[in-house]
Parts: structure tokens; sequence; C-alpha cells
């Protein structure tokens, strides 16, 4: 009897130990999930804040592409096209495109007169080059030595050349005599293989003489690979 006292006697005291390091235990537990809810919450700030930085800086971004976007537009649409304007500025136009035509078939047919039939019997040309090592050099010709150079040009094996589009810049003709600036780009190839494209810039003086001929003939070249 004195047994069973005891054992009812201890067992609310069990009960109350148990309970007590029960609700301790889920204490911890709530502070402990507390304490990841607030290390959560901070993180989640941080990363909003970082979140707002970037888009900032992507809609900064965004706006200076668009503002130097904005100014090549500009600058491309700076320099016009010139267009002919009479029946005279149409025919120079057409020489230059012939000259074009001529270059190309020269190379072809290793022909020098597909080209020198657009020159006066007498002329000069000028050509300042840069080459894609930004070496710059310059050649001065006359009617004298520029068939040799023309000649070397054709004695160049497997070597070709194709022409873009040509836009002229500006075209005055006064009486028999005219004056034209424009610029081009070209493709050289080798074996069918090209090696380099050219910006060119040119400028043609000549007048006309059963035709319009070139008298002078300036150009600068930049290649580029």
């Amino acid at each position: 009897m004195k047994t069973k006292i005891l054992k009812f006697t201890f067992l609310p005291l069990f009960l109350l130990l148990t309970t007590f390091f029960s609700c301790e235990n889920n204490s911890e537990q709530i502070e402990s999930l507390n304490e990841e809810n607030t290390k959560l919450l901070v993180d989640y700030q941080n990363q909003l804040i970082e979140t707002r930085l970037v888009t900032k800086e992507a809609d900064s971004l965004k706006t200076l592409v668009n503002k130097l976007q904005s100014q090549v537009n500009k600058l491309s649409g700076g320099t016009p096209s010139y267009k002919a304007s009479s029946k005279e500025e149409a025919e120079i136009e057409a020489l230059v495109n012939n000259l074009h035509h001529g270059w190309a078939s020269m190379v072809k047919t290793k022909n020098t007169d597909d080209i020198l039939k657009y020159f006066l019997p007498k002329y000069t040309t000028s050509t300042v080059q840069i080459n894609t090592e930004n070496i710059p050099s310059v050649s001065r010709k006359n009617d004298a030595n520029f068939q040799e150079h023309l000649q070397e040009l054709i004695n160049a094996k497997d070597i070709s050349v194709s022409f873009g589009q040509t836009k002229f810049l500006y075209t005055e003709v006064k009486n028999d005599f005219f004056v034209t600036s424009y610029k081009t780009r070209i493709r050289v190839y080798f074996n069918n293989k090209q090696v380099y494209t050219s910006s060119i810039v040119t400028q043609l003086a000549g007048e006309n003489k059963d035709g319009w001929k070139v008298g002078n003939y300036n150009w600068v070249t930049i290649n580029y690979e």
C-alpha cells in the first residue's frame, strides 16, 4: 500500500517536470524560429535593395545607350548623300561608276586601257594609304608613271577587287570643268579569299573633252582586316 501511495505521489511531479521541460524546449524552438525569420527578413530586404540598385543601374545604362545611339544617328545623318541636280552632274556620277568598273575589269583583263580611257592625255594622281598595320604611305604619279603602277597591280596574280556603293558628297560643274568628291568601300581578294576592306574618300577633277575625263585623281585609302 505504501508503494502505491509513493507511486501516486511522484506521478504528478513527473508530469509537471515533463510539461516544464517540454515548454522550455518549445520556447527555445520558437526563439530559434524567430531568429531564423528575422535573418531571412534581413536577407530579403538586402536582396530587395540590391535588386532596386541593379534595376536603377540597368535603367541608367539603357538611358546612356539610347543617348549614344541618338548621337550616332545624328552623326550618320549629318553628311547626306549628294544628289545630282543636272544632266552634267549625272554624267560625272556615271564617270565615277565607270572608273570603278574599269578598276575591277583591268585586274581581270590585264588591260590598263580599261581605266586609262577615262583619263585626259595629261593627268596627275595622288594617293594616301593607311595599311592594316596603321602605317601610312604617300604616292604621287602622272601620265608618265601611273601606267607602270597599274601594270604592277596587273602583274600581282590572283588579285581581285569589288566596289561597294558610292556615296557622293559634292559635285560642281562649271562650263567644261568639274570637281566631285565621294566615298566608297572596296574589298580586296587573293585567291578568291578576302584579305582586307578599304574605306576610300576620293576627289576627282577634270574637263569635257570628247566626254568627261579625269585630269586629277586624289584619294585616301584606309585598309581594315
